[in-house]
């Protein structure tokens, strides 16, 4: 089976052997997510398959993994993602929202990759790396646009510090060109292997787009001098998603809540993982594991509109 990746010069049985000795974590599942969870699960990587959000009819354009069926009854991508590469390797599926309170889920991976849409999440996952001292590889993809980079060394919060959370496009109002994106996620999956095989990566960041390497030096900001951590330390429970104007409560949701979502919705979709409906215009969706989606203006409308549905 893989009898043409030992038969590369730089790689061999022991190089194998290490690969599929190692577990990491592929936070998001789109657009890049995917395309890096897949290669690595080929080479028999185990992996920990963490997103948030569920599958919808445009996910069928940026990923190879999902089916039109799939995406129809709106099931999450952690889940499709683990079935799907479970044949290839172990797999374990979070359908969560990556936060402070369960940022444990990383514990005991060899590596992390992003494949996220949001820097709140990387920033997250930034100081979790510096503070737990694992490695993690940073990918995005925007409209026409693409990077890749490993953070061993190197600090993202130094790096990106002029970039604020909420200040960049999202992939609702800039898109994202999928060839793109297959690339930027390649090129971080190779990233993985190499450093999951000792073969040192480059640290620098890659721009898909312009085909050239970046040299990029940490300032020595509190995040990679180790003295604070305030994502990690955040309480927040509301957070933006990918998409116009849609937002995340992170708050438990009792049964007569759900019953509560039936009754107001205008249009529902149900199955064993959610319950989505659209509320005065606004699409509304429940997830079981405790937490909601909610489409509204900002985060203090999201709120209220969690507190007028649910009644908490």
């Amino acid at each position: 089976m893989y009898s043409r990746f030992k038969a590369l010069g730089n790689y061999g049985e022991d190089e194998l052997e290490k690969l599929q000795d190692s577990t990491v974590a592929v936070i998001g599942l789109g657009a890049t997510g995917s395309v890096i969870a897949e290669h690595l699960a080929r080479h028999g990587v185990k992996l920990v398959l963490i997103d948030r959000d569920y599958l919808e009819p445009n996910d069928c354009y940026s990923s190879n993994l999902y089916t039109p069926k799939e995406c129809e009854k709106h099931v999450p991508k952690a889940e499709a993602a683990a079935k799907k590469l479970g044949d290839h390797t172990q797999t374990e599926s979070k359908v969560t929202s990556l936060n402070p309170e369960n940022i444990g889920v990383l514990d005991g991976v060899d590596l992390i990759v992003d494949g996220t849409d949001n820097m709140e999440t990387r920033l997250l996952i930034n100081e979790y790396s510096k503070k737990n001292n694992v490695p993690w590889i940073y990918t995005a993809a925007l409209g026409e646009k693409g990077y890749s980079m490993l953070f061993d060394e190197n600090c993202f919060n130094c790096v990106f510090e002029d970039i604020s959370p909420g200040t960049v496009g999202t992939c609702e109002t800039d898109g994202i060109l999928r060839e793109v994106s297959t690339i930027a996620g390649s090129v971080s999956a190779r990233k993985a292997v190499e450093y999951l095989t000792d073969k040192s990566p480059e640290q620098c960041l890659y721009g898909v787009h312009m085909d050239r390497k970046l040299e990029v030096e940490s300032s020595g900001c509190e995040v990679c001098n180790r003295e604070n951590f305030p994502h990690l330390e955040s309480q927040s429970k509301v957070s933006s998603v990918c998409g116009k104007n849609k937002y995340e409560i992170r708050r438990e949701i009792p049964a007569s809540g759900f019953e509560r979502i039936k009754q107001s919705g205008e249009r529902i979709e149900e199955n064993k993982y959610l319950v989505r409906a659209v509320i005065n215009g606004k699409e509304f969706v429940a997830f079981r594991s405790g937490r909601a989606i909610i489409e509204a203006e900002d985060e203090g409308h999201a709120e209220e509109l969690f507190a007028e549905v649910i009644g908490l």
